[in-house]
């Protein structure tokens, strides 16, 4: 009978490890540290292939004045941009305002 071989190759799985976990937990709590919540109206992501990471995030804050804040993932930009920036409003379509008559 024959023994199988360990496979080198790491096995896919939906669950993080701890590691990960803890590596993400430091990653959040320096979040903290980003100068006030909402504090912009508006942000964008930019591409920069020719800096040391390849993305920047434009926030407008009120007023006109911008600020521009470097990341390694576009993951990262889109989440720094939510945690800064207001939600926008939720509405809902005209095409359920009318009454029945109307339809």
């Amino acid at each position: 009978m024959s023994v199988p071989k360990a496979s080198n190759h790491k096995q896919f799985t939906i669950f993080r490890s701890a590691a990960e976990e803890a590596a993400t937990k430091a990653e959040h709590d320096n979040w903290d540290n980003e100068g006030g919540h909402l504090s912009s109206m508006a942000g964008r992501i930019l591409q920069t292939p020719d800096s040391a990471v390849p993305y920047k995030v434009v926030l407008t804050q009120d007023g006109g004045k911008t600020t521009e804040h470097a990341f390694a993932t576009m993951r990262e930009a889109e989440a720094f941009i939510r945690r800064n920036t207001p939600v926008p409003a939720v509405t809902l379509s005209t095409l359920y305002d009318r009454g029945p008559e109307e339809s």
